[in-house]
């Protein structure tokens, strides 16, 4: 569409600035000079509009017509490690701001996400701050803290809803974002692993 559009301002400012010198023998011309500009201002604007659908519109969590919310929950497997029992095992990454790497194991499957889409929640509220930032039901947290004894991942995942904007920007039924709480009793049920030495 953008690409079509930019053909016909090429196209169209050719034409009129060839019909300005052919007929008018002007090479220069303040109603066309206007034109080329207002044309070309609304490529831009076209353009900027297309940038934010695609790339820099926020996800609403709270506009239930844009995006739709799943929550999903499933018990940690216990692990038996050297010296201590762990749900989760704790990976940084090297940088001047590394990511930690989660990995915890539910029924039958093993998962690995990072500190980016996930946090670790050890205190008496299930609910840290960075999962704050999500929609999550904290009546349904407290639930499960007493059924799983606090041993679960409760995973948000969003999803796009098939609106305009959403279809403009090409994200209707892709996922908009995605957030893992992973609940332990306590921080002595995690197994911290030290970067790596490269010597």
């Amino acid at each position: 569409m953008l690409l079509a559009y930019l053909i016909f301002i090429i196209i169209n400012i050719r034409q009129r600035h060839l019909k300005m010198v052919v007929q008018e023998h002007k090479t220069r011309s303040l109603k066309t000079t206007l034109i080329d500009i207002a044309e070309v201002i609304v490529l831009f604007v076209a353009v900027w509009g297309m940038v934010w659908v695609t790339w820099l519109r926020p996800v609403d969590f709270t506009d239930k017509s844009s995006v739709t919310i799943k929550h999903s929950y499933n018990n940690l497997v216990l692990k038996t490690g050297d010296t201590h029992s762990y749900f989760v095992s704790v990976r940084s990454g090297n940088g001047k701001h590394p990511i930690r790497y989660y990995t915890y194991w539910t029924e039958g499957a093993r998962y690995q996400i990072s500190s980016l889409n996930a946090t670790i929640a050890d205190g008496v509220d299930p609910l840290t701050m960075s999962a704050s930032a999500y929609p999550w039901s904290k009546k349904t947290l407290t639930k499960m803290d007493k059924i799983t004894e606090k041993a679960y991942v409760a995973t948000m995942t969003a999803t796009y809803k098939d609106t305009f904007l959403n279809g403009l920007g090409m994200h209707a039924g892709k996922t908009a974002d995605h957030f893992s709480l992973i609940r332990i009793p306590n921080e002595t049920f995690v197994q911290v692993n030290p970067v790596e030495d490269q010597d």
